[in-house]
């Protein structure tokens, strides 16, 4: 079955499912709003992964988060049987299958939730009532148009993108007295360099990281903040190790509420495509994006949505894969020059200043 809800199917109680990455998420919490705005009284609910639950906690457009833990507790059969259980004690009567798989599109059919919405394009879309005919792979739109796409099928309404991603007071709270601990006052400018991308993306050398930090703090006098989660403070290790000028180091510290109160308060953001790119547009911070030529991460699918001028790229085309041995101009990253990204950071401050 294909086509828009009519008036009289309007869902009542709808399960928008990510679980993926967290940038993956924060791209898909545009369609809760979207579907707020077309079913006001529907109760909304998102399944997303244990780790990334924060960057949805709070949002003012869920009712409710529900946890997919497939590595842990819903883990084999057992545990699909037990999310299953937890799924149907909500009688949803509409699924969004944002990042779909045949696990998740079977949930949701054996749940018994009668409208079932996913992509035309997979062996198992037979499992889904209402299907959109798209190829992400090879889309040349951008990642959260195409989750848009999902809630039009369903009659919603798409006239504003937004964000809504909720920090509390008390991560605010934390964020600050981080920040003073390490003298920067409240109201400080700050701008932030966030080096690492989970294995997401081909990344800009740490030479270039570390020398844009020296150049920033040495030419513009700006207070210069790294990012990283635990597993990448090694690799915040050898940037700082790098430097000839001592950044303030936040890697492993944050929350992810506390690092969108970060953000929210950073003048600019330096990163490769990756998760915190996407929390940082969302909650109004300028970004300059550093991104590989490589089809699967190209920016005009999973760059900063709304700035395009944002974004740097090697001057090549497009590649489908990656591979080293074959590759001449491996690692191209390097051809993104130091000069290009400082003067898109002059750029982005004086143009987005915030």
């Amino acid at each position: 079955m294909t086509g828009k809800i009519t008036p009289e199917v309007m869902p009542e109680r709808i399960l928008v499912i990510r679980t993926d990455r967290i940038g993956d998420v924060v791209l898909s919490t545009p369609v809760l709003t979207a579907l707020r705005r077309t079913f006001p009284s529907a109760f909304i609910a998102m399944m997303v992964r244990p780790y990334t639950r924060d960057v949805v906690s709070g949002h003012p457009h869920a009712d409710e988060i529900v946890l997919d833990d497939r590595p842990g507790l819903n883990s084999g059969i057992a545990g699909f049987v037990r999310l299953l259980r937890m799924v149907r004690r909500h009688r949803f009567d509409m699924a969004l299958l944002l990042h779909p798989s045949f696990r998740l599109a079977l949930l949701c059919f054996l749940a018994g939730i009668r409208f079932r919405v996913g992509t035309g394009y997979r062996a198992y879309s037979f499992l889904f009532s209402r299907r959109v005919y798209h190829h992400r792979k090879k889309s040349d739109r951008h990642e959260l148009d195409l989750n848009l796409d999902l809630a039009r099928a369903v009659g919603a309404r798409l006239d504003q993108v937004a964000f809504f991603l909720h920090i509390p007071d008390p991560d605010r709270i934390s964020t600050e007295s981080r920040l003073r601990s390490h003298g920067l006052s409240s109201g400080s400018a700050f701008m932030v360099i966030h080096p690492g991308s989970g294995g997401s993306a081909m990344d800009w050398p740490l030479s270039g990281f570390a020398a844009l930090g020296d150049r920033i703090l040495g030419e513009m006098g700006l207070p210069v903040v790294i990012t990283g989660n635990k597993a990448e403070s090694p690799l915040v290790d050898r940037l700082c190790s790098m430097m000839y000028r001592e950044p303030l180091r936040l890697d492993g510290a944050l929350s992810i509420k506390e690092l969108l109160a970060l953000l929210s308060r950073a003048r600019l953001l330096v990163a490769n495509s990756t998760g915190p790119l996407h929390m940082a547009v969302a909650v109004g911070c300028p970004v300059v994006g550093l991104y590989c030529p490589l089809a699967a991460c190209a920016p005009v699918r999973w760059g900063p949505y709304g700035y395009p001028a944002s974004v740097l790229t090697p001057p090549l085309p497009p590649c489908r894969k990656c591979t080293q041995a074959r590759c001449p101009s491996f690692n191209c990253m390097e051809l993104i020059t130091g000069d290009q990204v400082f003067a898109k950071v002059k750029d982005q401050l004086l143009n987005r200043a915030v």
